[in-house]
């Protein structure tokens, strides 16, 4: 009997041991990533070519305590090494564990490599070679707990999960065997349909398949660690391969094409999913289509039950959680909406995500996906029309992008605001970024049932997609936090994504994820507007810069020269790039990082126009106190008032909700002040004349 360990994927060792014993082994041993169990050679074979769930298969060699490095040295070269392999194979050693004289894992297999090499030599005058690439023998030690060592051979050369039929795969790709273990999990029953509406490369369905078709996974492996070794019986092994080619033969003419689909939006990858399933052999009983989750329907009769398995996007690696919500909100109403009575089993890392599915599960297993824990949750489909028939915020949002739209066309305005706060059980803001919306939410206070506001929001988010015509995977969700410790707005996410959004004459850059704001406020858009008027041969100062979109329309409106401060590094590289997107790069354009409020009191500078739309509240780490507005608007002024020329002009504009300027206190500093929030109020914001608020203020003469 041979003594065995098989590795897997840590959640998934009840899966195997459920496999090695239909497989009929014996003796089985479950811990934490694997499991030790005993088997004679035929069984060892089929283990290695049917065990769907394994990662590597090893032949335990030997056990051992070690007290030094010595006692490493000697145990490992006790051992035959010359029986195991030939001279001439080139091997391995990984070592795993450390210990207090075995400090580093490559000194641990330094080590063992010494022993074996040694016993070589001694005994041959010769050594074999050590490949680091693709060796022939892998050796593995693991040092456990109490300096226990335990050796073994890897069997399988490649870990198992490498099928050898997929050649493409999307960027991020679940390991086969891990793909199998969801598969096996989610209630999936071999004579029903099964459906992936994201099936990138098409992992699931081929897994799925292959299972349906009885065709073995290491079936089309050409290289196997075990044929390096020396108890190799390749008879025994050619007897395994042949009854399981046996096997696929049968099994594939009992299977049907139209039980197996895969959906995906991108032809590219659909070509690359069906490359995949004729490499496995099933392609001819799955179907690959090319298609939207927003077009996704059920095209089974009306009594066929089934099961929708997927992996959406969850926002590692290339996207962010807050540019999902609507697939996962789609996706939950496209199930309970036509696929009555299936199941749905969801694999994912954000469970933030999954809520959005608006679904309770039944089930759930956790698994690792790499680095990543991961959770698969099941669920029951059954049909519910709430989310499907008329609401007043769809109706009001129709309503509104009705009555802007004709407007928004002939202004020819990429960014727009379509909805704020209008109606009270949906407090959130609707903005348009050309094919992009961005829906604020404000967090509902605890005295709302967190339920209904969150069924609120889903209803919104669907919403907006039919009403704006908008792609369910444009959508992007924010959350408003009342800042109760008046702290700075922190960043959210590093895509550095940024899209071009053009504004009457000009274009700038936008980021829709990684922050609160997105780098363009539209409110402001006809103060922008009025300050290009306005900075024809002047001299214009930007305080509290941002992104430099004033800016930007001070530049084109042929400045004699521009000056942005902003404390934020971020803020003025991003509006130096505005900048040069608009083609003003000279030398007259200056960008400066610094605290507006200390750099207005220190500069020697004088300016013809100056704005100045500064936050309510600020307590940045480098400034070295805060800034209140209504407690510290007044001492701005007397700055401003001093560097601003005998004929100059300060457009002052806010923000804040209910803020007013004393008009006799701006007397005293004999400036003269005239409020022109009516003139500069664009279409779209016209309901909110309580919150953005801007005037005109200059020498008293």
């Amino acid at each position: 009997m041979n003594d065995l360990f098989a590795s897997t994927n840590f959640g998934t060792e009840k899966l195997l041991e459920k496999e090695l014993l239909s497989l009929g082994v014996s003796d089985i041993k479950i811990i934490k990533g694997g499991i030790y169990y005993k088997s004679n050679d035929l069984l060892l074979y089929k283990s290695l070519m049917w065990s769907r769930i394994a990662s590597r298969i090893y032949l335990c060699i030997k056990i051992f305590t070690i007290n030094n490095i010595d006692d490493l040295y000697d145990h490992v070269y006790s051992i035959n090494w010359t029986e195991i392999f030939h001279i001439h194979n080139t091997f391995l050693v990984n070592f795993k564990g450390t210990n207090n004289f075995i400090r580093n894992s490559l000194f641990g297999a330094l080590v063992t490599k010494d022993a074996i090499i040694d016993q070589f030599q001694n005994k041959y005058a010769s050594r074999p070679n050590v490949n680091l690439i693709e060796p022939d023998i892998r050796i593995k030690l693991v040092l456990l707990n109490n300096n226990i060592l335990h050796i073994m051979l890897d069997l399988s050369g490649e870990p198992l999960n490498k099928r050898g039929y997929r050649q493409f795969y999307n960027t991020t790709p679940i390991k086969e065997n891990l793909a199998t273990a969801i598969v096996l999990s989610s209630g999936w029953n071999e004579n029903t349909p099964m459906i992936d509406p994201m099936c990138g490369s098409g992992t699931f369905l081929i897994e799925a398949a292959m299972i349906s078709s009885d065709r073995a996974p290491g079936l089309k492996r050409l290289k196997w660690g075990f044929q390096f070794w020396k108890k190799y019986n390749k008879n025994l092994w050619k007897k395994v391969l042949e009854e399981a080619e046996e096997k696929f033969k049968i099994g594939i003419k009992k299977c049907f094409q139209n039980y197996f689909i895969g959906y995906d939006y991108d032809p590219e990858i659909i070509k690359k999913a069906k490359k995949n399933a004729s490499n496995a052999g099933v392609l001819k009983i799955i179907q690959f289509l090319t298609k939207d989750v927003n077009n996704l329907k059920n095209i089974y009769h009306k009594e066929q039950e089934g099961i929708i398995l997927s992996n959406p996007p969850y926002g590692e690696r290339y996207q962010t959680e807050n540019k999902l919500v609507g697939l996962y909100v789609q996706l939950g109403i496209t199930a309970k909406k036509y696929f009555k009575n299936w199941k749905l089993s969801i694999f994912s890392a954000s469970t933030f995500l999954l809520d959005f599915l608006q679904m309770q599960s039944h089930e759930k297993y956790f698994f690792k996906n790499g680095p990543l824990n991961c959770i698969q949750k099941n669920f029951l489909i059954f049909f519910k029309n709430s989310s499907i028939t008329t609401n007043e915020f769809k109706d009001r949002l129709n309503k509104n992008f009705k009555k802007l739209k004709k407007w928004i066309n002939s202004e020819k305005l990429e960014s727009f605001r379509v909805y704020h706060a209008d109606l009270p059980n949906y407090n959130i803001i609707v903005d348009v970024y050309d094919k992009w919306v961005v829906i604020q939410e404000y967090q509902a206070p605890k005295s709302i049932d967190h339920n209904k506001a969150f069924k609120r929001l889903c209803d919104a988010i669907y919403y907006t997609k039919e009403v704006l015509s908008i792609s369910i995977n444009n959508i992007v969700l924010k959350t408003r936090i009342k800042n109760k410790n008046k702290t700075q707005y922190k960043k959210l996410f590093n895509s550095n994504d940024f899209i071009t959004i053009k504004e009457y004459h000009a274009k700038f850059l936008v980021n829709l994820t990684d922050y609160v704001d997105t780098g363009l406020f539209s409110d402001k858009r006809l103060v922008r507007k009025l300050l290009g008027v306005l900075a024809k041969g002047k001299d214009f100062l930007n305080l509290f810069s941002y992104t430099g979109t004033a800016t930007v329309y001070a530049g084109l409106g042929h400045a004699n020269s521009t000056t942005s401060v902003d404390i934020s590094n971020t803020y003025i590289k991003w509006s130096a790039r505005n900048m040069s997107l608009n083609n003003l790069t000279s030398s007259q354009h200056n960008f400066i990082q610094y605290d507006c409020l200390k750099w207005i009191k220190k500069t020697n500078q004088k300016f013809d126009l100056i704005f100045i739309n500064p936050p309510t509240f600020s307590n940045s780490k480098k400034m070295q106190q805060s800034f209140d507005l209504k407690r510290d608007y007044l001492d701005v002024m007397i700055h401003l008032k001093k560097i601003l020329r005998h004929d100059g002009t300060i457009i002052f504009s806010s923000s804040t909700r209910n803020f007013e300027i004393n008009f006799n206190c701006i007397k005293k500093m004999q400036l003269h002040a005239k409020k022109i929030t009516n003139k500069i109020q664009s279409k779209d914001h016209l309901k909110n004349s309580n919150i953005y608020h801007s005037w005109l203020i200059k020498h008293i003469k």
